[in-house]
C-alpha cells in the first residue's frame, strides 16, 4: 500500500466482541509489522488511554517503536515522559489480526467507549482510531491545544506547510 490509513468504515462487532478491520487497513498493518510474512497475521498495538480518549488508536508495529524511540529520549522523572509512558505503555495492548481480518475488543475495552454491535473505523494517517458511531460526528478529540491563527471555518488546506514541489 503507501503507508497511510485512510477513509472509514462502520463494521460490526459479534457477540464475542471481534471486530473486522477493512481490508485495506489489515494491508497496512502488515506492511508496518516487521514480522509478519505477506499476507500474514499482523500484530498492533492498541492504545485506549484514560477518560481523556473516547476512542481507540490502533498502531502499526513500525509506529509504535518510533513513538517508543521518541519516548526514550526524554527526560527521566519528567511528567510528560511518565504520562506518555502510561498511555503507551500501561494503557495499551498488543493484538493480532486472525485469519478471517479480525481482531478481539476486549469487554473492558467495549464497555470504555459503550460499543455494543458495530463500531467506526477510520483512518487518521499513520494510526487509525476506533469510534463509537453514535459519537464519532459529534465528539471532541480528547483535549486539542487552541492554536493561535487557526480558523476552524476556513479551509484545512490552506494550513497545509511546504512548496508544492515536495515530491
Amino acid at each position: 500500500m503507501f503507508g497511510l490509513f485512510i477513509g472509514d468504515h462502520d463494521n460490526k462487532i459479534d457477540g464475542k466482541g471481534r471486530l473486522s478491520i477493512p481490508a485495506d487497513f489489515r494491508r497496512e498493518l502488515e506492511d508496518g509489522d516487521p514480522n509478519c510474512a505477506p499476507g500474514g497475521k499482523a500484530s498492533m498495538v492498541l492504545v485506549y488511554g484514560d477518560h481523556r480518549r473516547n476512542y481507540l488508536e490502533v498502531l502499526p508495529i513500525k509506529e509504535m517503536m518510533k513513538r517508543a524511540k521518541k519516548i526514550a529520549k526524554m527526560s527521566n522523572g519528567s511528567q510528560k515522559r511518565d504520562d506518555l509512558q502510561k498511555l503507551y505503555y500501561r494503557q495499551a495492548s498488543t493484538l493480532t489480526v486472525d485469519d478471517t481480518g479480525r481482531i478481539v475488543l476486549s469487554a473492558k475495552i467495549r464497555d470504555k467507549l459503550g460499543l455494543t454491535d458495530s463500531a467506526r473505523v477510520v483512518g487518521n494517517g499513520e494510526t487509525f482510531l476506533i469510534w463509537n458511531p453514535d459519537e464519532y460526528d459529534t465528539a471532541p478529540m480528547g483535549q486539542l491545544e487552541i492554536e493561535e491563527g487557526y480558523d476552524p471555518d476556513k479551509d484545512p488546506n490552506t494550513y497545509l506547510p511546504g512548496d508544492d514541489d515536495d515530491d
